[in-house]
């Protein structure tokens, strides 16, 4: 953590900051750090297949305490500053579901609101919003709304799994909420698909995978067998 402050980046109050660019190579060449970088860390970058090692995780978890470091200070500058109740959260870095969970602790707005899009793909929702303001059109005043996606009747539901030769019971909702209830009790993973499907990279609980959050080897669980990546990547079951 320190290492990361005295040499990569340069960290202003306001949480404004300036990179040092001579441990980095992604501005020039094909990869994001440099030998420099691998020097300072005593660390050559991982391949793929190699062991997750203890310094790869110390070096994840420094880059997270400084990203939310920065994001708090940022918000603290601009409440100060604005001395709004509301926030609105937008682009990649607003994916850091840990991060937000510190800005909600934090208690420095009453209503946070993230872009459940948020990243390139976001940007499509912003050319449609601008095209809409730029011709003043009627734009809807309700929420809005994440399930974008496509739906499917129960009839093209049950085709398409006869068509597989796939084994499958049919049960009325409350038969499968306790069927579900048991399943999560008893340590199982589920895999959770309803109404229509959610724009962005995050599941909002229509195309999402459920699991108990009370086990602790449940994360570790989900990412070695469900997700197949790294098992420290966090979750919110």
């Amino acid at each position: 953590y320190e290492k990361i402050l005295d040499h990569l980046i340069d960290l202003k109050k306001d949480g404004s900051f300036k990179i040092n660019l001579e441990y980095f190579n992604f501005t020039t060449g094909l990869t994001m750090t440099n030998e420099k970088f691998n020097n300072l860390f005593k660390c050559k970058p991982r391949k793929k297949d190699e062991k997750i090692e203890q310094i790869h995780m110390n070096l994840a978890a420094s880059i997270q305490k400084i990203t939310e470091k920065i994001i708090l200070d940022i918000l603290e500058y601009a409440k100060d500053k604005y001395d709004e109740n509301n926030l609105c959260l937008s682009g990649g870095v607003a994916l850091n579901c840990v991060a937000n969970g510190k800005v909600i602790s934090s208690k420095l707005f009453n209503n946070i609101w993230i872009q459940p899009a948020s990243g390139d793909a976001g940007g499509a929702l912003g050319a449609a919003l601008y095209f809409c303001h730029s011709k003043k059109s009627n734009i809807p005043k309700s929420e809005f709304n994440p399930y974008l996606g496509p739906e499917y009747s129960t009839k093209e539901i049950t085709d398409e799994l006869n068509s597989l030769k796939a084994k499958y019971t049919k049960v009325t909702e409350e038969e499968l909420l306790e069927y579900v209830s048991d399943c999560i009790k008893d340590q199982k993973i589920i895999g959770w698909f309803q109404n229509k499907l959610e724009f962005g990279p995050r599941a909002l609980g229509n195309r999402s995978i459920i699991a108990d959050p009370r086990n602790e080897k449940m994360q570790k669980k989900l990412n070695l067998k469900t997700k197949f990546r790294e098992s420290f990547r966090p979750f919110a079951p």
